[in-house]
Order: C-alpha cells, then sequence, then structure tokens
C-alpha cells in the first residue's frame, strides 16, 4: 500500500525535473523550449514553470516523508489528492478550450489523474 505513495513521489520528481529540463532542451510529451527572446510567452511565464517545479519538488519529499511515517498520510494525501485531481481537470480545460497540446495532456494530464486515483484508494483503504 506504502508504495502508491512512492509512485506518487516519482512522479512528482519526474515532473519537477521535466519541467526544469524542458526549458533548456525539448523533451517528448513537455512544453516547448524558450527561446530567449520568446515573445509569444507573458513575461510571467518562467515565474510559473519555477515556481510548478518547486511544488513538485515539495509534494515528492511529503510523499516520501509519509512513506516513513504512513501514520500522517490521510490529512496530506487528502491535499495531495485533490491538487492531482486539479492538475488533471486544468490539463483537460486547457487542452478543450485553450489549444494544450495533446502530449501535455496525455503526459501531465493523465499521469495526475492515475496518481489521484490511487491516493483515493490508498485513503479509502487505511
Amino acid at each position: 500500500m506504502n508504495t502508491i505513495l512512492l509512485i506518487g513521489a516519482g512522479l512528482n520528481l519526474f515532473g519537477g525535473l521535466a519541467i526544469l529540463l524542458s526549458m533548456l532542451i525539448k523533451l517528448p510529451y513537455s512544453f516547448p523550449v524558450l527561446p530567449a527572446a520568446d515573445k509569444i510567452n507573458p513575461p510571467d511565464y518562467v515565474l510559473f514553470r519555477l515556481f510548478t517545479a518547486g511544488t513538485a519538488f515539495t509534494f515528492a519529499s511529503m510523499y516520501i516523508y509519509l512513506f516513513f511515517h504512513p501514520e500522517y498520510a490521510m490529512p496530506f494525501l487528502i491535499f495531495g489528492m485533490a491538487l492531482k485531481y486539479w492538475a488533471f481537470a486544468a490539463s483537460l480545460v486547457s487542452f478543450i478550450l485553450y489549444r494544450l497540446p495533446k502530449d501535455v495532456l496525455i503526459n501531465f494530464g493523465f499521469s495526475n489523474l492515475a496518481v489521484a486515483i490511487l491516493f483515493s484508494y490508498y485513503l479509502i483503504n487505511i
């Protein structure tokens, strides 16, 4: 059962790293690389990406902590589960209404949905 926590941590570590790396090199299923003189993206785009990567790393560390201290899982995983469902919903809305690339919907949205479902299962069964 605690393996679910490691899956959540792994997804967040991978996601945070992918966000940072995709700012420098082209990665499959990721947002495009930002050219230095990019006129298309808003000025706060890099701030958003850096903050999002940091959030992913923070949640990864929390899930690793919960792996070693599962007695605290209930309150923290409720927030983590809600955030994962929100990430999927935001991705889906962005795909439908704002032309989010399908690759990003699959990589970010559906992977977060899968972990949200796993967290729901974990919470129901503790």
